[in-house]
Formats: structure tokens, sequence, C-alpha cells
């Protein structure tokens, strides 16, 4: 296709995607159509505390089995016993998101207890809270690992799975500070 045609092409459905966005973002959500995931297995990366507890418990609600991954175990067995409330299985991993091995090993681990994750949600991610020239280069590396390379990894890992089988989900957060960035020194 020529590039006129494309940029063209691409105008057109970026004006069309913008209409049904628009329509939907007005309607009542009882409107729209909901995906039932009931029955469904959903892994949670972060989530022992914050959205991704939140997320959890939701998923539970919808009567999703959940795998629940963090680095914090307290704060993942909190999060499965409130789960738990809602009748759902619930299996618990602690991770270290940072460390590639360390995913790899507790996705082969969560393949052999659990045998397939039907959504994978990429929730964990960690904030310094520090300005930048006061961040140690093994905080910055660590911050990149979680809040980067770790979707990649665990993508790898449960993907071919969901390819196999046609039908799975990958959701993957990020913070609005990806967007802009703040004032400081």
């Amino acid at each position: 296709m020529l590039p006129i045609f494309e940029l063209l092409w691409a105008f057109v459905m970026t004006l069309i995607l913008i209409v049904v966005d628009s329509i939907k973002a007005l309607l009542p959500a009882s409107m729209l159509p909901q995906k039932d995931l009931q029955g469904q297995t959903v892994l949670v990366t972060g989530a022992g505390s914050g959205i991704g507890r939140l997320l959890s418990l939701r998923f539970a609600k919808l009567g999703c089995s959940l795998v629940l991954w963090d680095i914090n175990p307290e704060g993942n067995e909190e999060t499965a016993t409130q789960a738990r409330e809602s009748g759902v299985s619930v299996h618990t991993y602690v991770v270290d998101l940072s460390n590639r091995e360390d995913v790899y090993r507790v996705a082969d681990q969560v393949k052999q207890d659990v045998k397939k994750v039907d959504v994978l949600v990429n929730n964990a991610g960690i904030v310094t809270g520090r300005k930048f020239l006061h961040c140690s280069d093994n905080m910055i590396q660590k911050t990149m690992d979680v809040n980067i390379s770790a979707h990649f990894w665990t993508i790898k890992a449960f993907l071919p799975t969901m390819m196999k089988q046609n039908k799975g989900h990958v959701v993957s957060m990020a913070s609005a500070a990806g967007c802009s960035g703040v004032t400081g020194r």
C-alpha cells in the first residue's frame, strides 16, 4: 500500500476508535457486554497489597481461581485469606520479580500445581519515592526489572499455553507516572 493510503487508513481507523470509545464512555457499564470469567484461573503479580489485592478480591468475587504472586509472603497470605471467603481456590507463591530465574522457576511450579493460567495480570511495581539523583544504581535496576522486564518474563512463561489453547488474556498495568514526570531535583 502506498504511504499516503496507509496514513489515511490509520487516520480513519483512529477516528472510528475515538467515536466508538467515546460512545462506550457515555454508556452505563450495565449496557456494555461483560466477559464471564467464572471458573477461569487468574494469576495476579503484586497481589499482596494495593491494587493487586483489590484486583484479586474482585476476581475472587467473579468466581475465578487465583494464583497470587508477591515478594511479601504475609501480604500475599492476607490476600489469599480474604479471597478464600468467596469460596474460590487460591494458590500463593513468593516471587522476586526482579530475578528472571525466580520468575521462570515459580512459573514452572505454577504449571505443575495449577496446570494453566487463563488470565495473567502483570500488576506488580515498585516506586523508590526518592529523587532520581538519590537513587542507587541497584534500585534503578530493580525498578526496571520489576516494572518492565518482569512483564516480558511472565508473558514468555504463560503465553505459549494460551496460544496453544487459542484463549487467554494478558493484562499489563502501568503507572500514570510513565506518561508524565514530576518536578524535583
